[in-house]
């Protein structure tokens, strides 16, 4: 008896079980890897639940202060070394080649199980639009994680150099729309298809932001049960307020897409323990933009 295994479900097992090898590996060799890992393992979280639908997971995660403070003016961007490329990369950094166009690494600063980043060979700036069909196919072939971008004003904190994120998936982080922000979802059995349909969104929202290079976006795949899946996250701010208040209206959070699925990631203990209802709805409501 034989057993014929397609080419794309061959591909899905061996991209994941390299990344597992490399996982490994990395903990072994990479020491700042290893104990960020160790420290993930041990973050705080909490829920806060609207209804069953709507809720929100708080992780208190300190090693993320740096991505969270970054500086992405341009000035300062230009002046220090960009950390996605190879020459800059840490020695111990091992990577995995994707579609020859990118390299898949483990992320030192993790959020999630299995944080990767995926940096484009070349450094160029942060942009969706032409790249869509490369997170489809990424999706596809790593379907156990969701994979995630950040618009180079919406929480990346390397604007400057195209890049993915990855991370196994979670509930939390499939959420599609909510009372708590927007959301516009598409779903096709059929990759072209959902790449068309996402470049009939990016002309809506560049519409809405005609002075963007990019309209402002967060941008969540992944794929399950035969469907492609993108669920964009528009935005209209980079940051809330409460990022720069001083004293005890402060509150450190700068939202990526993974703040806007429902996964908020506070660097200070003090933020993790004083946010509440009000301040996450207040926090969604000027960085998300509605759409009618």
């Amino acid at each position: 008896m034989f057993i014929i295994v397609s080419k794309n479900y061959e591909d899905k097992m061996n991209l994941q079980a390299e990344i597992k090898s490399l996982f490994l590996n990395q903990q072994n060799n990479w020491i700042q890897l290893r104990d960020a890992i160790e420290q993930l393992n041990r973050v705080k979280t909490k829920q806060i639940k609207w209804d069953d639908n709507t809720y929100v997971t708080i992780q208190f995660n300190p090693s993320r202060i740096t991505s969270t403070a970054a500086n992405i003016d341009k000035k300062h961007l230009s002046e220090r070394p960009c950390f996605l490329c190879e020459d800059n990369r840490p020695t111990d950094q091992m990577s995995i080649p994707f579609i020859k166009k990118y390299v898949i690494l483990c992320n030192p600063f993790p959020i999630l199980k299995n944080h990767l980043t995926i940096a484009l060979h070349s450094h160029v700036p942060q942009r969706i639009r032409n790249k869509i069909g490369d997170m489809l196919i990424l999706s596809e072939r790593l379907d156990d994680y969701i994979v995630f971008y950040n618009g180079p004003k919406c929480g990346a904190s390397a604007p400057d150099h195209f890049h993915f994120q990855a991370g196994l998936k979670s509930g939390v982080l499939q959420q599609e729309d909510n009372d708590l922000r927007s959301c516009m979802t598409i779903k096709s059995e059929d990759r072209g298809e959902a790449i068309e349909l996402f470049e009939e969104v990016y002309q809506y929202l560049s519409s809405l932001q005609p002075n963007e290079e990019e309209p402002m976006m967060n941008v969540i795949s992944y794929y399950e049960k035969g469907l492609y899946n993108i669920n964009i996250f528009p935005r209209k701010q980079h940051r809330p307020t409460q990022y720069y208040n001083e004293g005890d209206a402060k509150i450190l959070i700068s939202p990526g897409a993974l703040d806007m699925a429902g996964l908020l990631i506070t660097v200070r203990e003090e933020d993790f323990i004083k946010i509440d209802k009000s301040e996450i709805e207040d926090i969604y409501n000027q960085v998300s933009l509605p759409i009618i």
